[in-house]
């Protein structure tokens, strides 16, 4: 494995697109021979202009994916990428470009704008979720922004987000098929409290919470 970072550009619309990549078993030989980016909008120019309207360097390689990902989101943010009508990224792996997000969420720029979802594919999408497994890439981006680099750590909810929350999860309740898969994988060393004990404040603390829930009930 060669974990390595690569820039191409689009000759036709003169933008650019920085990107890293540390698959297992990868090599820069692969780039734009068997990869050609994880990025949608430049599968869209591809599907659009062709692979000959591009022109791609590798920029640096690395020992390790974890130098590899650090390098990738140092130039992105030196960059300034995400604000940057000449690039085609959307992030630089910690923030995202505030325009792109509210675009595709709000009104009829998102993809669920006046539909609903049926009991059925509701039941579909359960069913496909169940025992599903992640990819060696995506476990490592997970690892990755946990703790310090997750871009909630230090920040705290609002109470009144808090609120929304909880109001959102109200008369929610999980298939029967869902709570067998969960009890299964959090079962003996698979659950996080294996082993431990909690301490008499976070016991006081879960007591009261459960108090509030079950006034909230009555």
């Amino acid at each position: 494995m060669i974990p390595f970072t690569y820039l191409i550009k689009h000759i036709p619309t003169n933008k650019y697109y920085y990107g890293v990549r540390y698959k297992k078993r990868c090599h820069p030989n692969d780039l734009w021979n068997k990869y050609f980016t994880s990025s949608r909008k430049v599968k869209g120019l591809i599907k659009r202009y062709g692979k000959k309207s591009f022109v791609f360097e590798i920029r640096k390689t690395f020992k390790t994916a974890k130098q590899a990902r650090m390098w990738e989101h140092k130039v992105l943010k030196r960059l300034k990428v995400i604000y940057r009508s000449d690039f085609l990224n959307l992030t630089d792996n910690k923030s995202v470009d505030p325009k792109h997000l509210s675009k595709l969420n709000r009104g009829k720029g998102n993809p669920m704008y006046g539909r609903k979802l049926s009991k059925e594919r509701k039941e579909e999408l359960s069913r496909l979720n169940i025992g599903r497994r992640l990819s060696e890439e995506t476990k490592e981006k997970l690892r990755f922004y946990a703790g310090k680099n997750h871009y909630m750590y230090g920040k705290k909810l609002s109470e009144e987000t808090k609120e929304k929350i909880r109001i959102g999860n109200l008369g929610k309740k999980h298939t029967k098929k869902i709570i067998k898969y969960l009890s299964k994988i959090n079962k003996g060393k698979n659950n996080a409290m294996y082993g431990r004990k909690h301490s008499k404040e976070t016991r006081k603390k879960l007591r009261i919470a459960w108090e509030r829930r079950r006034m909230v009930w009555l």
